[in-house]
């Protein structure tokens, strides 16, 4: 029987417990990669050195000081930090270099809009109906009346 006020003996590896978890928090969180380089990374999306070393220039070409220079060092390191702490803003920098780079996607845009407006977009923005899509494009992902089917054109054709 325990006297009240006692609390009993902790066992070893209770204590044991307790201290690495004492460790861990006051070691904080550890972060695998650089924010700058989870940026590239979410950015270049898996599509290839090659493309990830442009993404290395429009990133540079977007991250600027209020003169335009680019920035860098600690300046440069908490941009990324902002961006990647903010989803949007990480999907808006995937999705404009993918227009940039790639010439792709206004036809994200012109999914969500009625037929008038999208019309309408299109003769704005100087967009010819029978404009190429974009190589990667996936046709599940085009609106119904989307000018080429890329998967159309791979299909042999009957003459």
């Amino acid at each position: 029987m325990r006297r009240q006020g006692s609390t009993p003996a902790a066992s070893p590896a209770r204590r044991l417990a307790g201290a690495l978890l004492a460790l861990a928090l006051a070691g904080g969180p550890v972060a695998c990669k650089a924010p700058c380089d989870e940026l590239r990374d979410f950015v270049c999306d898996g599509r290839g050195e090659d493309y990830c070393k442009q993404v290395d220039g429009f990133l540079a070409e977007h991250q600027v000081d209020a003169q335009g220079a680019p920035l860098s060092g600690p300046a440069r390191e908490e941009s990324c930090r902002y961006i990647m702490s903010n989803v949007e803003i990480q999907h808006a920098y995937r999705f404009k270099a993918r227009e940039k780079l790639l010439g792709e996607p206004y036809w994200q845009v012109l999914k969500n809009m009625k037929p008038d407006e999208r019309e309408r977009w299109k003769k704005d923005h100087g967009i010819v109906d029978n404009a190429p899509i974009a190589k990667g494009a996936q046709a599940d992902d085009l609106p119904a009346d989307a000018p080429n089917d890329p998967q159309a054109q791979d299909a042999p054709k009957d003459e």
